[in-house]
């Protein structure tokens, strides 16, 4: 594989990239609210992204074309998929906004109040259990590293725009006369690019998460989650390919 050859790869890797889309959003949204779900479920968007370039090679990616079908089950698939994280995203903004208005609530008229200095400890059994307090408090439940992964390949294998792109794109991009040095050559550095764009992207969401550290900054942040992935998630199934 020569060096230009190089080049083409990872231009049209960094194309598809930056190019904003599900992965892209469920990537900010997760990072934002814990950096380990984000990052977790950029490996499982890698997983998927590696599925699809292996199809394509293959030619079994070629059935897309041959059974409009298949298309059309993997649009309505992917695209009801994306609604229901953008449900369980506007369940858990709902969850924010009572806690919220509770918090508010309660500091209201005990903000003039005098504090008065506790005999107890706030977490009596120690540190596990104000461990298990903060993760039922914040019901970090959805974001295991299981669910992350899953998620990630879930939305990347049910995204038909993604195996039409390789099934165009990379046959014009495997070099004449292939041996199996260059087909892992062009795996490796289709993968590294995106992948590196999405780690990057969850460390960028998870700091300005952190310097907002506000629990109506995750309110907003799973609001705006519901909205874009609703629209998304509709304009998969109702726009042609």
């Amino acid at each position: 594989m020569t060096g230009p050859e190089i080049l083409t790869i990872t231009g049209a890797a960094a194309a598809l990239a930056v190019t904003p889309g599900p992965e892209t959003i469920l990537t900010i949204r997760l990072s934002s609210l814990r950096r380990k779900a984000g990052l977790v479920y950029a490996l499982g968007t890698a997983t998927g992204t590696v599925i699809w370039m292996v199809l394509a090679l293959t030619g079994v990616s070629a059935l897309l074309t041959v059974y409009p079908a298949a298309v059309q089950v993997l649009k309505i698939g992917g695209g009801l998929y994306l609604c229901l994280l953008g449900v369980l995203a506007g369940r858990q903004a709902l969850r924010l906004r009572r806690e919220l208005k509770a918090a508010e609530a309660t500091d209201g008229p005990t903000a003039n109040a005098t504090p008065t200095p506790s005999t107890a400890p706030d977490f009596p059994d120690g540190p596990v259990t104000e461990i298990a307090h903060v993760m039922e408090s914040t019901s970090w439940g959805h974001l295991r590293s299981f669910v992350s992964y899953r998620r990630g390949i879930i939305s990347s294998l049910s995204n038909p725009k993604v195996g039409l792109f390789f099934l165009a794109i990379l046959p014009t991009l495997v070099p004449a006369s292939p041996t199996g040095t260059d087909y892992t050559l062009l795996v490796a550095l289709i993968l590294g690019v995106l992948l590196s764009y999405q780690l990057v992207l969850a460390c960028l969401a998870s700091l300005a998460a952190s310097a907002m550290a506000h629990r109506s900054a995750d309110f907003f942040i799973e609001a705006a989650s519901t909205l874009i992935l609703l629209i998304i998630g509709i304009a998969v199934i109702a726009i042609p390919i």
